[in-house]
């Protein structure tokens, strides 16, 4: 095959400077929020937990991390096509120490946030979820495989 067209060139050219630029973007998002990050209050702080969907056949099962989360401060949307989970922990630590006569006071308020984006269509009615040392397993029933259709060109 001979030489690439020039057309080709320019748009290869192209491409490698919007890598270039992407990177450079990254790479200096990535140093200030290393830098910044203790400014930001916690509440401010979103946890996106990872998710692994396993296919049971006629379920599919999301595997959820959720350390620290209670069944109370989970919340869970589902439709047919994405799940979205939710969850917000807000506690106070109060330690007493008689020796020094003062109190320690520490709060702690985290939140998690996750959308999921399903590979097929569920239905909502029978779906159920638990939480299991910190995994939150969502049980999802299949209500068919997306279909696709190939259409032609006239």
């Amino acid at each position: 095959m001979g030489s690439a067209s020039p057309e080709g060139k320019v748009v290869e050219e192209l491409l490698t400077a919007l890598a270039k630029i992407q990177q450079s973007i990254n790479s200096l998002s990535g140093s200030l929020w290393a830098k910044y990050h203790d400014l930001y209050p916690d509440s401010m702080r979103v946890y996106e937990p990872r998710v692994d969907i396993e296919d049971q056949g006629s379920y599919l099962v999301l595997y959820m991390d959720m350390p620290g989360f209670r069944k109370n401060e989970i919340k869970i949307l589902i439709t047919e096509d994405f799940v979205e989970v939710k969850a917000e922990k807000s506690e106070e630590r109060v330690k007493e120490e008689d020796s020094r006569k003062y109190l320690q006071r520490e709060r702690i308020y985290r939140r998690a946030y996750k959308r999921v984006e399903l590979p097929v269509k569920v239905r909502t009615d029978n779906a159920r979820a638990r939480l299991e040392d910190g995994v939150l397993t969502i049980y999802l029933p299949k209500s068919g495989e997306r279909r696709e259709v190939e259409v032609r060109v006239e």
